[in-house]
């Protein structure tokens, strides 16, 4: 089963992933968590690159395919392997960000994920909802991402996506404490098995 897990920064997301990672493997259930851009040796160093350098909003698009594209291969091999696969994002955070964020147009940004990752979609998305201004407050350190107007353009790409793909989106309130959020969580993942 592949389980990601979107938000604007600020959000919860990642939390949220690592809890239920620790769930899984406190279980005795075969897991694994990515974070995106990262996973792979190639992804991490994009990811430094990312964080260290000024890039250009469709550099940025690329370095985040090519991330992604090295990452299916060991999420597919997870996948044959019966791993439950969690992911700190994924493409709904490209769309949200380079396509909504970054004006970049969105059914391209929609392409070029569908060839990085060759049509793999998760099975569920928690989508983690929150006003930006209330997640820039949680957020401690800044980065160029973390801007109000950017991020509620972000948040606006996600809430779409979540309209669009009512079947997999799961949209929960991130002001909940985390414990609640996780409770909920868990009792919508109940329904797959887990």
């Amino acid at each position: 089963m592949l389980i990601s897990f979107e938000g604007i920064d600020g959000s919860g997301k990642s939390t949220q992933a690592k809890l239920l990672y620790d769930h899984l493997k406190g279980k005795g259930k075969k897991a694994v968590l990515y974070r995106e851009p990262g996973g792979t040796q190639v992804g991490e160093r994009i990811r430094e690159i990312l964080k260290g350098f000024e890039v250009t909003p469709v550099g940025e698009l690329f370095l985040f395919e090519a991330s992604r594209s090295e990452l299916v291969l060991r999420i597919r091999e997870d996948l044959k392997g019966g791993k439950v696969v969690i992911l700190d994002r994924f493409t709904d955070s490209t769309v949200a960000y380079q396509g909504y964020g970054r004006g970049i147009d969105v059914e391209f940004v929609k392409r070029l994920n569908d060839f990085a990752t060759g049509g793999l979609k998760p099975n569920i998305t928690f989508l983690l909802d929150i006003d930006p201004e209330k997640a820039l407050r949680r957020i401690r350190s800044r980065d160029r991402f973390e801007n109000l107007e950017f991020l509620r353009k972000v948040r606006e790409g996600f809430l779409e996506l979540a309209r669009r793909e009512k079947d997999r989106v799961v949209v929960l309130d991130a002001t909940k404490g985390k414990g609640e959020i996780f409770t909920e969580i868990l009792g919508i993942l109940s329904s797959f098995g887990l």
